[in-house]
């Protein structure tokens, strides 16, 4: 089986285990580092500013990484409003936030960790691809 660029960040920061927090708080400016990891659950990864809005039209928030979204349940939400918190396939929030594998504070992702997000992102990653697919 071939790596692919989730393997390759987890290789990058078992390396540099002192860059998972950076690559965790800007995954897009540590593409090639490891911030694919880190990337929102939302059609940009790189994007902190993915929109969401609720069934009226109106907006409720925007998408969170992983690790925002397990921490957001344990702080009580729901995944239906809130900044950097919300997944852009609202079946799927429960589901990562539910995810005891994932670290609930970013202080504390290790390297041990770093297989859970690959795992999660390559999910996603199929997501957008079937997004991509519909839209055009």
């Amino acid at each position: 089986m071939m790596n692919d660029k989730y393997d390759d960040a987890i290789a990058y920061l078992t390396e540099n285990p002192d860059e998972i927090e950076e690559a965790w708080g800007n995954p897009g400016g540590m593409e090639g580092r490891g911030g694919e990891l880190f990337g929102y659950v939302g059609p940009d990864w790189q994007s902190s500013n993915n929109q969401m809005y609720d069934t009226r039209g109106v907006e409720a928030g925007t998408c969170g990484c992983l690790q925002q979204i397990r921490k957001a349940k344990s702080d009580g939400m729901d995944g239906k409003s809130g900044h950097m918190e919300m997944s852009h396939w609202p079946r799927l929030w429960r589901e990562i936030a539910s995810d005891r594998r994932i670290p609930i504070e970013s202080v504390d992702i290790t390297v041990d960790d770093l297989r859970v997000f690959a795992e999660w992102q390559r999910r996603i990653d199929i997501l957008r691809e079937q997004d991509a697919k519909v839209s055009a």
